[in-house]
């Protein structure tokens, strides 16, 4: 268990989510709900390029008169209101150097938190090499498995699909993990994702977000609104506990939402 109570009070969590869309959406609903209810004195940003599309609007939290704007704005501007919190967003860019990820963080923070919600291992590559640059840094990363979909799914509806295609989708897409990193005064109190999950660093086959299309990145990751909701769950549940008692115990969860299942697993 990593106890943050040694830290001078009072402890001021500075919190930046990386990508609000399926995933990330439900995070931020739900932290900066944990933040009002724990009356948390910090300060949460999130990230993410994107814009809202009328195709968000079945698995994500927006409506109609969000289309066309930036989520992270949305989400920001709808959050900060109704929990009252000091919420801002960067829609910039992607995050996909070292450089733009320094500039979210606020340098005097006592707790810098990083939470990952992205469906690449090219921007967690990025996450990873921050953490290892980092003197004090709690990284919580969250992924989940992709729905297979035949190439062909959004001109062919799913009435026209095999019964193998129909199978397959069925069966894929339920399952995710959450990893918790903690390093503090530059050693390693608990592995990052990408240690946890090696392949992470050596997969070649990925590309940076700006250079995929909107239609390409939402076709090759298609998403289930209830895995994304576990995705958010796991979250929640360290954020939690941090914010209740200031301390973290849980490394990892794994979870199958098809089937109601979800496993912590303790620091050592």
């Amino acid at each position: 268990m990593i106890d943050f109570k040694f830290l001078y009070q009072p402890i001021v969590p500075h919190i930046v989510i990386v990508g609000v869309g399926g995933t990330g959406g439900y995070v931020t609903q739900q932290v900066s709900q944990l933040m009002s209810i724990f009356n948390i004195k910090g300060t949460l940003l999130l990230a993410d390029f994107d814009q809202v599309e009328e195709k968000n609007l079945k698995n994500q939290l927006f409506i109609k008169k969000d289309i066309g704007k930036p989520k992270a704005e949305v989400l920001a501007r709808r959050y900060s209101a109704a929990y009252e919190l000091p919420i801002s967003y960067y829609t910039a860019s992607y995050v996909e150097n070292i450089t733009t990820l320094e500039k979210l963080f606020v340098r005097d923070a006592t707790l810098p938190i990083l939470i990952g919600c992205v469906d690449n291992n090219y921007t967690r590559q990025i996450f990873h090499q921050f953490f290892e640059q980092s003197e004090r840094l709690v990284y919580i990363d969250v992924g989940n498995e992709a729905a297979v979909v035949p190439d062909d799914f959004r001109t062919r509806p799913k009435q026209r699909w095999t019964k193998e295609e129909i199978e397959t989708f069925n069966e894929t897409g339920w399952t995710g993990q959450l990893v918790v990193g903690v390093k503090w005064d530059g050693q390693v109190l608990a592995e990052p994702v990408a240690s946890v999950f090696p392949d992470i660093l050596t997969d070649e086959d990925t590309t940076a977000p700006s250079e995929v299309s909107c239609s390409e990145l939402s076709a090759s990751h298609p998403q289930k609104a209830l895995t994304n909701r576990y995705s958010s769950m796991a979250v929640t549940t360290v954020m939690n506990e941090l914010f209740d008692r200031w301390q973290i115990s849980i490394h990892k969860i794994v979870f199958h939402a098809q089937r109601g299942y979800m496993r912590a697993y303790e620091l050592n």
